[in-house]
């Protein structure tokens, strides 16, 4: 052929040879990982904030073995601490749950607050809405393939720009 992008490549036999031994061995380390995909597994804990992490150890910990210094630090964090069971979070997700996705939270023990949901918009490509946990299942949610990010709605709020005082 005369096409500039046709190269006839021609291996000398020790090179054939070689090339052989390299696709066996390819072929042999899939067979054996049992890896013939290139999709990768993700730590589904990736998911959850680290703000979000720190508040459930938090949580699990004064349940566990109560301190008054820890549960003011909480409160000073913005922590609801009327129930230490539970966690109230920002769910993230791509688009709106689906019923078999809402009866699958429900039975995980999540109250979805229903009016909360807010869709993706402009340059945020995901939707999110507000539920309360129980701090047990944090792990377990993460797991879920519809979930795509969770992050605490327990927060102090802080005034952003700067305050004058007369």
């Amino acid at each position: 052929m005369s096409s500039p992008h046709y190269m006839n490549l021609s291996l000398s036999p020790g090179a054939a040879v070689w090339h052989r031994v390299l696709a066996i061995s390819v072929f042999t380390l899939v067979a054996m990982t049992g890896t013939t995909s290139c999709a990768v597994k993700i730590d589904p804990m990736s998911k959850v904030s680290g703000a979000l992490l720190e508040q459930v150890e938090l949580r699990r910990e004064q349940i566990t073995t109560p301190d008054a210094e820890r549960l003011e630090q909480m409160q000073d964090m913005g922590l609801l601490t009327e129930n230490l069971t539970r966690q109230r979070i920002f769910v993230y997700v791509r688009e709106p749950l689906s019923t078999a996705q809402a009866e699958d939270l429900i039975t995980l023990g999540v109250n979805v607050h229903k009016d909360s949901w807010i869709p993706a918009v402009g340059d945020h490509p995901l939707g999110f809405f507000i539920a309360e946990i129980p701090v047990d299942i944090l792990e377990e949610l993460a797991a879920r393939d519809y979930v795509v990010r969770l992050d605490t709605a327990e927060r102090q709020a802080l005034p952003v720009c700067p305050t004058i005082s007369y």
